[in-house]
């Protein structure tokens, strides 16, 4: 019997398993053979293990794995031309009723030879690389989007900010605006003060800290882009040996970090935990969390914290902004300002943990999983239905 097929293309399988997998079932459940390309052996920020762990799921489901060799940013010109070579011959013999296209380089790569072999094709664009508040270099990049944009079938943006940019200055035949890639956000429902209470004490446990410490959290990978040394000058500004700063994820800015607090006499209240899938305890277990990024699509770390309970000190950016709607969920600051989040910090790091208050749970259930999932379901199915016209 014949089965529609349909790929799913990105630079990464780290982004792959952070953003596809409710996307993959959604497909499967339209009765689409699902394939999936992506460079899986330099697999960006997931452990090893993850990654092992993620190629086992696929397999299971019964996805159809490609291993391509794309690098993020230019990367290898000869990687990203023989996956380009990979990614011609994959649309020619597998005759694909539509490809869906994340990230910077796959999403060039992946419309190029859509538009030659006359594939539909899907681009969600997880925050342009250039905006309001990017380096004026970024803005070299637009020229590519904007002519790839009159062969892109079908645009999601994830931010407010990205959405009216693309519709005054981008052609893609749809243009449509999505709040993210979806969270399970009824959780917030259900967190509770003992559990902030127990996750702290592992947390403290786990550093061999005093009980009366106060934890900020902060999620992302150690590159310049999450911007966790704006922090750490931040710790020090504010002159506490109580307050403690825990970092979540990995990267190669790593020894720098660690350097910098060493040079500010903190390197004690600085600490690394490295790739963790264990985010929801390490939120519960802050007392501030923070997201300081230079630039963002639109965060998942920031709204899980939230979703999590800890009170959110963003930067002021798009793509997080978008859902620090009120003084009840967060703050944001000017992320090149450590004085401006010193004294935010002052203000918050003593407060005790609240429950949003219902009017901010309903401003932000737009994020939730249910909510994106519908939509994406309605995004195949006009593609789908495109496309057999």
């Amino acid at each position: 019997m014949f089965q529609k097929k349909v790929l799913i293309l990105t630079s990464t399988a780290s982004f792959l398993a952070q953003f596809n997998h409710r996307n993959i079932e959604i497909l499967q459940n339209m009765n689409y053979e699902v394939h999936v390309a992506a460079n899986f052996t330099h697999y960006g920020t997931l452990s090893g293990k993850s990654n092992q762990k993620f190629i086992d799921w696929l397999y299971k489901k019964g996805v159809v794995v490609h291993d391509v060799s794309i690098r993020r940013g230019l990367g290898n010109l000869l990687d990203n031309l023989n996956a380009l070579l990979k990614i011609n011959k994959l649309m020619k013999q597998e005759q694909f009723s539509f490809v869906h296209v994340h990230t910077p380089i796959a999403s060039v790569l992946g419309r190029v030879m859509a538009f030659k072999n006359r594939v539909p094709v899907i681009y969600t664009a997880h925050g342009f690389h250039f905006s309001k508040t990017s380096a004026k270099v970024n803005w070299l990049i637009f020229p590519i989007e904007w002519s790839l944009s009159y062969i892109t079938q079908q645009l999601i943006v994830i931010n407010q900010e990205d959405y009216l940019f693309a519709r005054r200055h981008l052609h893609a035949k749809s243009i449509d605006y999505q709040a993210g890639v979806g969270i399970n956000f009824n959780l917030v429902k259900t967190t509770t003060l003992a559990e902030h209470i127990e996750a702290n004490k592992a947390l403290r446990d786990k550093f061999n800290l005093p009980d009366d410490v106060r934890i900020i959290v902060s999620v992302g990978e150690l590159s310049a882009r999450k911007n966790h040394r704006i922090v750490i000058e931040s710790l020090k500004k504010i002159e506490r040996t109580d307050v403690h700063y825990v970092i979540a994820g990995k990267g190669h800015l790593l020894s720098y970090l660690k350097s910098l607090a060493g040079e500010l006499d903190i390197e004690s209240q600085v600490h690394f935990i490295n790739y963790t899938t264990a985010i929801r305890r390490l939120n519960l277990a802050a007392d501030v969390a923070i997201l300081p990024s230079l630039r963002e699509g639109l965060s998942r770390a920031g709204l899980e914290a939230i979703r999590d309970g800890a009170y959110l000190l963003g930067s002021d950016i798009r793509g997080i902004k978008d859902y620090i709607v009120n003084d009840n969920v967060g703050k944001t600051f000017d992320p090149h300002d450590s004085e401006a989040l010193a004294k935010l910090l002052i203000q918050t790091i003593d407060e005790p943990r609240h429950k949003l208050n219902q009017q901010s749970i309903d401003n932000l259930m737009i994020f939730d999983r249910k909510n994106i999932d519908r939509q994406m379901r309605a995004v195949y199915k006009k593609i789908g239905i495109e496309n057999a016209n």
